[in-house]
């Protein structure tokens, strides 16, 4: 059994992110792995402490939460602590059998830990939840004018690009924090990235120096199988997740006024208000737990996913899939690849709410809607995205890496695992 030490921002469920590397943590720690786990901001989630994982966790706040926004910023582009402590980690790990995992960096540890990583000269695998690694505001997208970016990062069209959620100085910010992990070595040279989706691979691809290696290790899918839900039975076309313009919230509400069909929204954000423009009966529920988030799904007559940044997983497609919920689904986002064209789901062109309209009037049909439903649930469950599967393949990863059988960036040639799709 190996050592693996895992690198992230959040000892405890923050969001998605730090969910699966927590999940992942626990389920190698019972498969009789050391597992060492690195983060900092507290609090430890109860499921590493039932793990018996050692946690080193640096009792920082993440950027976000900082007293100070000057410390935060600085922190923020070079955590010397965090790269201490991991050099201090690592230096008690055995060389021979110890992989490091990366899976968040951004909100607290900072580009100080690449350096060190790579360093240490153990394997390490850098799992994409976003694209940090690769784009200054890590989504690939123009927040300002709505629209993805195919630019590369630190160029001189990028710096002059004001695309930041916030405001412009933030996007000087983030190019300051990008361009000190360049100076230090970069974000992927010497990394095995993690894709999340063929998708997702297709849009990093262009940006990454040859001989790069990458695998493909879904996310888990926490989610029990109920059979399909009565989707016939239910009217609304339900919307999960925050309610920002890259996930294309707005657009739905649009979408859904032009269709006539009813519609729920479970999260909230800053679109709330042209949602409401669009659709003033729209259902906003705010942000609900998972019990809640489950019914609202088995509730609904389809789940819609209509983001127009590159999503470089969709959680929420899946999990509506398992239960028997078709998914309409942007053609932008990795999500897509999950769908059936017409069997277990529809696509529509981003950003383009006239042909999201037309999906949910054939929706509207319950008859179709529940053709759908049970072809989405016999699919996903003939191979679904389970926990164990997941740790399978983080297993033979590690074991590969530790042979050396996984090149990194830099190399001639790179090896190239082939993805686990349903």
């Amino acid at each position: 059994m190996s050592t693996v030490v895992i690198l992230c921002d959040h000892a405890h469920a923050s969001g998605g992110l730090a969910k699966v590397a927590i999940a992942g943590a626990a389920g190698l720690a019972r498969r009789g792995h050391r597992v060492v786990f690195v983060a900092a901001v507290a609090p430890v989630a109860d499921e590493l402490k039932a793990a018996n994982i050692t946690v080193h966790c640096l009792e920082q706040t993440d950027l976000l939460g900082a007293a100070s926004r000057v410390e935060a910023a600085l922190r923020g582009v070079w955590n010397g602590v965090a790269a201490r402590r991991l050099a201090a980690v690592i230096d008690g790990c055995p060389p021979g059998d110890t992989v490091l995992h990366i899976h968040g960096w951004a909100k607290a540890l900072s580009p100080s830990v690449f350096p060190v990583c790579r360093r240490s000269g153990l394997p390490v695998l850098l799992t994409l939840h976003d694209y940090f690694p690769l784009c200054p505001n890590g989504a690939f997208f123009e927040f300002p004018a709505g629209r993805n970016c195919e630019r590369r990062a630190l160029s001189a069209a990028c710096l002059t690009t004001s695309c930041d959620a916030r405001a412009p100085h933030h996007k000087l910010w983030r190019a300051a924090r990008h361009a000190a992990g360049a100076l230090s070595g970069g974000f992927t040279r010497g990394m095995i990235l993690v894709t999340l989706s063929d998708r997702q691979r297709a849009v990093v691809a262009p940006h990454l120096p040859p001989g790069t290696a990458t695998v493909a290790i879904p996310n888990p899918v926490e989610v029990e199988n109920h059979g399909p839900a009565p989707v016939a039975e239910n009217r609304p076309m339900l919307f999960v997740g925050r309610l920002s313009r890259e996930k294309g919230a707005a657009l739905l509400a649009e979408a859904a006024a032009l269709a006539g069909a009813p519609v729920r929204f479970v999260g909230d954000g800053g679109e709330a208000g042209a949602i409401r423009r669009h659709r003033p009966d729209a259902e906003l529920t705010g942000w609900q737990g998972a019990a809640e988030v489950h019914a609202a799904i088995r509730g609904a007559r389809a789940l819609v996913v209509p983001s127009l940044w590159y999503e470089t997983f969709g959680l929420a497609a899946y999990e509506a899939l398992a239960n028997g919920v078709p998914v309409v689904v942007s053609d932008n986002c990795a999500a897509a690849e999950a769908v059936e064209e017409g069997r277990n789901g529809l696509l529509f062109r981003s950003g383009d709410a006239g042909d999201l309209a037309r999906c949910l009037r054939v929706l509207g049909d319950g008859a179709t809607a529940a053709r759908m439903g049970r072809a989405a649930h016999e699919r996903y469950w003939r191979a679904p995205f389970t926990l164990d599967r997941h740790l399978d393949r983080l297993e033979e990863v590690y074991a590969q890496a530790l042979r050396g059988g996984v090149v990194g960036a830099g190399s001639a040639t790179a090896m190239r695992v082939e993805p686990c799709t349903p």
